[in-house]
């Protein structure tokens, strides 16, 4: 069978020409509407000039505690305190047996003697070994607490060491009381 060149036959092959060459041309002008109809290696290799940085946006909830640090190095050894002297007294504990083991050695320094004036719960004697100036006393909060008050008078000392109340060498008078009356106490004293 022989063929034969129609006015048919160039019309459907050129029909077949410009139909295939108008597919290639839409193709050149596809509309892409969004980047998952790119390919990610494509997207990769087009990256712009970075945008301006947005505002930034509200604080997010706390995140849970993390775990404990490790432990510090210690320290350097602070500066030595200003008191010439301090003690530690017991004259709650010691309420049975007053006059005896009153100074607690273990606790006081340049402090060399305290005792109870005998009769008279609540008034001490205090000798103190250096010149001191001033005293600060607080009750000991186990044994005499918040509720007892603490005053120590250097004027009185020479007399109730006049009257034998005292020892001889009493520097100053302690008198530990609640709001009605003396009473026994553990206490501390600072002398500057």
């Amino acid at each position: 069978m022989r063929r034969r060149l129609s006015y048919a036959n160039v019309t459907a092959t050129l029909a077949l020409v410009f139909a295939m060459s108008g597919g290639a041309l839409a193709a050149n002008h596809y509309l892409i509407n969004s980047t998952k109809q790119i390919k990610p290696s494509v997207l990769k290799s087009l990256k712009g000039a970075a945008g301006p940085a947005g505002s930034a946006g509200p604080a997010g909830p706390a995140g849970p505690a993390g775990a404990a640090g490790a432990q510090g190095t210690q320290g350097p050894a602070g500066a030595p305190g200003s008191a010439v002297a301090y003690a530690h007294i017991t004259g709650y504990s010691n309420k049975a047996t007053p006059g005896s083991g009153l100074l607690d050695a273990g606790n006081s320094k340049n402090v060399s003697a305290v005792s109870e004036v005998k009769g008279e719960e609540g008034l001490y004697c205090v000798t103190v070994a250096v010149p001191v100036h001033t005293v600060t006393g607080i009750a000991d909060a186990l044994f005499g607490g918040t509720s007892v008050a603490v005053t120590a008078d250097f004027s009185y000392a020479a007399l109730l060491v006049g009257t034998g109340a005292c020892p001889a060498g009493t520097t100053l008078i302690v008198v530990t009381a609640n709001s009605t009356k003396a009473v026994a106490a553990n206490f501390w004293l600072t002398f500057d």
